[in-house]
Protein backbone atom coordinates (compact mmCIF):
# COMPACT_ATOMS: atom_id res chain seq x y z
CA UNK A 1 0.00 0.00 0.00
CA UNK A 2 1.17 3.44 -1.04
CA UNK A 3 2.08 5.12 2.41
CA UNK A 4 1.25 8.35 1.32
CA UNK A 5 -2.21 6.68 1.12
CA UNK A 6 -2.17 4.72 4.16
CA UNK A 7 -0.97 8.13 5.97
CA UNK A 8 -3.98 9.67 4.56
CA UNK A 9 -6.40 7.60 5.71
CA UNK A 10 -4.92 7.30 9.15
CA UNK A 11 -5.22 11.16 9.60
CA UNK A 12 -8.73 11.35 8.16
CA UNK A 13 -9.49 8.62 10.68
CA UNK A 14 -7.84 10.56 13.99
CA UNK A 15 -9.16 13.92 12.70
CA UNK A 16 -12.70 12.73 13.40
CA UNK A 17 -12.13 12.55 17.14
CA UNK A 18 -12.87 15.91 18.59
CA UNK A 19 -13.07 16.60 22.52
CA UNK A 20 -16.15 13.84 23.35
CA UNK A 21 -17.66 13.85 20.01
CA UNK A 22 -16.57 11.89 16.46
CA UNK A 23 -18.12 12.78 13.20
CA UNK A 24 -18.07 10.14 10.66
CA UNK A 25 -15.41 9.77 8.13
CA UNK A 26 -16.34 8.23 4.15
CA UNK A 27 -13.73 5.68 3.39
CA UNK A 28 -14.15 4.18 -0.50
CA UNK A 29 -14.42 0.69 -0.64
CA UNK A 30 -10.63 0.31 -2.17
CA UNK A 31 -9.58 2.24 1.24
CA UNK A 32 -10.80 -0.62 3.51
CA UNK A 33 -9.79 -3.28 1.31
CA UNK A 34 -6.01 -1.74 1.34
CA UNK A 35 -6.25 -0.97 5.14
CA UNK A 36 -6.95 -4.41 5.53
CA UNK A 37 -4.37 -5.65 3.41
CA UNK A 38 -1.64 -3.80 5.14
CA UNK A 39 -3.38 -4.30 9.07
CA UNK A 40 -3.18 -8.22 7.67
CA UNK A 41 0.55 -8.04 6.63
CA UNK A 42 1.53 -6.00 9.53
CA UNK A 43 0.22 -8.96 11.90
CA UNK A 44 1.57 -11.43 10.07
CA UNK A 45 5.15 -9.73 10.30
CA UNK A 46 5.00 -9.40 14.05
CA UNK A 47 5.47 -12.37 16.64
CA UNK A 48 2.28 -14.27 18.38
CA UNK A 49 3.76 -14.26 21.61
CA UNK A 50 6.39 -11.85 23.73
CA UNK A 51 8.65 -13.72 25.95
CA UNK A 52 8.96 -11.41 28.91
CA UNK A 53 10.32 -11.63 32.47
CA UNK A 54 8.23 -10.41 35.78
CA UNK A 55 7.72 -8.43 37.48
CA UNK A 56 5.81 -6.93 34.96
CA UNK A 57 2.24 -4.46 34.70
CA UNK A 58 -0.23 -4.68 32.38
CA UNK A 59 -3.05 -1.41 32.48
CA UNK A 60 -4.83 0.71 30.41
CA UNK A 61 -4.25 4.32 29.32
CA UNK A 62 -7.52 5.43 31.83
CA UNK A 63 -6.03 3.54 34.50
CA UNK A 64 -2.46 3.90 35.14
Amino acid sequence: MDEKLLDNIIRRLLGTKNGRTTKQVQLTEAEIKQLCVASKECFLSQPNLVELEAPIKICDNNYC
